[in-house]
């Protein structure tokens, strides 16, 4: 980066403290339901004023994403894993969600199983889950990607 395209200490945590105001806010007022919820849009909006002021894009996708998260963690937001955001895991104490059909091939349940209506269909889904799970970032999206077409 060069001497334009930062910010002194001082002014970064300025705009910090004004994201995290800003996320507080929203949540309180029932905006968004997680203190996630305007990460993206207040990134992509710091990042575009930045590149309309001159900054190179990679410098401030940088500064953007570093105010961003400043924030989140100034407001002490814990991102969860990735198991508690699968639709298995427990969204109330004491409530699940109920399954009526296959999560690989959508077919009707039998009463006895939860999840899957074969051990084929459980098999095959762990598979998928383990190959995406050894994936990079752009090799997960673009799977993810062809697993949605293919459900359409």
């Amino acid at each position: 980066m060069t001497v334009s395209t930062t910010f002194s200490r001082r002014r970064r945590v300025g705009m910090t403290g004004e994201v995290a105001k800003v996320i507080r806010l929203a949540f309180a007022a029932a905006r968004i339901t997680t203190l996630f919820g305007l990460e993206g849009a207040l990134q992509a909006a710091l990042r575009a004023d930045l590149c309309l002021r001159g900054w190179h894009w990679v410098d401030a996708h940088q500064a953007a994403t570093d105010i961003v998260e400043g924030a989140r963690s100034l407001l002490g937001a814990k991102r969860p894993d990735w198991y508690e955001g699968q639709p298995e895991y427990v969204i109330a104490e004491g409530v699940l969600i109920e399954c009526t059909h296959c999560k690989r091939c959508h077919g009707p349940l039998p009463e006895e199983s939860r999840k899957y209506c074969s051990a084929l269909c459980q098999y095959a889904d762990h598979k998928a889950l383990a190959v995406m799970r050894a994936a990079s970032a752009d090799q997960a999206a673009d799977m993810a990607v062809r697993a949605t077409r293919s459900w359409k």
